[in-house]
């Protein structure tokens, strides 16, 4: 059953990621959530260490064919995300919605930072303050506001599946 449980995991993964890169869907004011992420940060607070940092890999990833970076940036950024998400579930804190918003907003928090670092602020162009303000926190604020959607809905898989290996 276990790899039912992660078939659905993929098939959510892939259908947010068709979701956020269709265009002109769920954008507001010119800018959408990054869902393979959230989802990612979602996963790896009901997962294991290994498994959540594969799973935040390949969102990662997917992240990465759909933006204009180096490819692996995204996918090892939420790589190290996801582990320490599942780490900090394991061992200090509940899975909660709120924990959810808090671990989605600081991982894109960290993504965002070290995107306008390496790909923006070292170079010292003109003006490079505002893709901060107008392009990164919004997408980081969309992002966390439909997180809660996302954790709800594998914390319901989660629980199914978690039914079923007990029985």
């Amino acid at each position: 059953m276990p790899a039912l449980k992660w078939m659905l995991y993929s098939l959510l993964l892939l259908s947010c990621y068709v979701l956020q890169t269709t265009p002109g869907l769920f954008e507001i004011f010119g800018k959408k959530p990054v869902l393979a992420a959230a989802l990612a940060v979602c996963v790896s607070m009901y997962e294991g260490v290994l498994s959540s940092a594969f799973f935040s890999m390949m969102a990662g990833l997917l992240w990465d064919i759909s933006s204009n970076r180096l490819f692996g940036f995204n996918g090892l950024i939420l790589l190290c995300c996801g582990v320490l998400i599942s780490l900090l579930c394991i061992y200090y804190l509940h899975t909660r919605w709120l924990n959810s918003l808090l671990f989605c907003t600081l991982a894109m928090l960290v993504q965002g930072l070290l995107d306008y670092l390496f790909y923006y602020a070292i170079w010292g162009y003109p003006g490079v303050s505002l893709i901060l303000v107008q392009n990164i926190l919004p997408t980081l604020l969309y992002t966390a506001a439909v997180t809660p959607l996302l954790f709800l809905l594998v914390r319901r898989i989660h629980r199914k599946f978690s039914v079923v290996e007990r029985a």
